[in-house]
């Protein structure tokens, strides 16, 4: 089982279309794929047509977790039919479970970044219901808390979506920080799969710099693979479908590759 977290601290870089997009690709190619959202915003929720109902959702469960209650897994399941994947949907109550988790931590529970005690998701899913799956992605919120914290130490492995732009690149060693904080390592190639650059103008002087600076810094951690900017992506939550299943997208047949280099890479 291959446990992923696609984070950045930076809003609007095209994370939660990164989870949906390689989510598909993997059921696409006969992965067993259960997505976790996280986001307070709920946007892959929405995507995915969650419906709210009498059902616990991603609050639940980590609410659980923290009192050491033993959830019943099958109940937080829901299922996409036309994207072929599992997933897990969040609310924005999470704002007040990651609110309590902020105040336990302050009261010196060990369950800050600095105690070294991240197990509250670890605790949740690495439990033998969830190795069912070949994948779980988790789309993070666009901050660096102690809930992505707990997210990064539950994953095997970190995508990083890039935003072809300056200030999209210099949070990248923010994310690279806290990660380090989180593993206790200098060493996180083991922990980084990839950074992805998203948005990308071929034909702009900013794309092409900010790849290149990239490169220059972090090599074959990048991805050889870049998203291009185009509206049906933007467009494709109203649409409510991936990229992955219009098969006229180039967004689309790009992120195939990069399901392809995930594959190559995990396995």
């Amino acid at each position: 089982m291959n446990i992923i977290s696609v984070a950045n601290d930076k809003g609007g870089v095209g994370k939660t279309t990164t989870v949906l997009n390689i989510g598909a690709g993997l059921a696409k190619v006969g992965k067993k794929v259960l997505l976790i959202d996280t986001d307070p915003q709920a946007h892959l929720s929405s995507w995915l047509k969650f419906v709210p109902d009498n059902k616990p959702t991603a609050n639940d469960l980590l609410y659980q977790a923290i009192s050491g209650v033993k959830p019943n897994y099958t109940d937080f399941i829901r299922r996409n039919e036309k994207e072929n994947i599992d997933y897990i949907p969040c609310t924005d109550v999470m704002r007040g479970t990651m609110a309590i988790l902020t105040v336990m931590a302050a009261n010196g529970s060990n369950l800050n970044i600095n105690g070294g005690n991240l197990n509250i998701l670890s605790s949740v899913f690495h439990d033998k219901f969830f190795e069912q799956y070949d994948y779980l992605l988790f789309d993070c919120p666009p901050n660096l808390d102690l809930l992505v914290a707990n997210i990064l130490s539950c994953c095997n492995d970190l995508i990083i979506p890039v935003q072809a732009e300056p200030l999209a690149y210099e949070g990248v060693s923010k994310m690279l920080g806290i990660m380090q904080q989180v593993r206790q390592t200098n060493n996180l190639k083991q922990y980084l799969l990839g950074m992805l650059i998203t948005m990308y103008e071929k034909n702009t002087v900013v794309s092409q710099e900010v790849e290149k600076a990239l490169i220059s810094s972090y090599g074959d951690l990048v991805f050889s693979t870049v998203i291009p900017k185009r509206t049906e992506v933007k467009q494709s939550p109203a649409m409510k479908r991936s990229s992955i299943r219009k098969k006229s997208s180039d967004a689309g047949q790009a992120y195939m590759d990069i399901v392809h280099q995930i594959i190559e890479r995990c396995e």
